[in-house]
């Protein structure tokens, strides 16, 4: 788990930008030491909502009776 200061993101976004990118996961931003904001690359955004919805039509599948050879 990556957590980073809003201050952090204020004065160098540049680097939080590219650690998104590089470590494609979700970076937590902290506003006066408490959980805020969590920022991560598009790619990685897109992966997790593809993984999500891949997971809710399994799920849908299972209810309906479908099982996993």
């Amino acid at each position: 788990m990556i957590i980073k200061s809003s201050t952090t993101l204020r004065n160098d976004y540049g680097k939080i930008s590219t650690l998104a990118h590089e470590v494609e996961e979700p970076i937590y931003i902290t506003k006066n030491g408490e959980g805020d904001l969590v920022v991560m690359s598009i790619e990685a955004f897109e992966k997790r909502e593809q993984l999500l919805s891949l997971n809710q039509s399994l799920q849908w599948l299972n209810s309906q009776g479908f099982q996993e050879n």
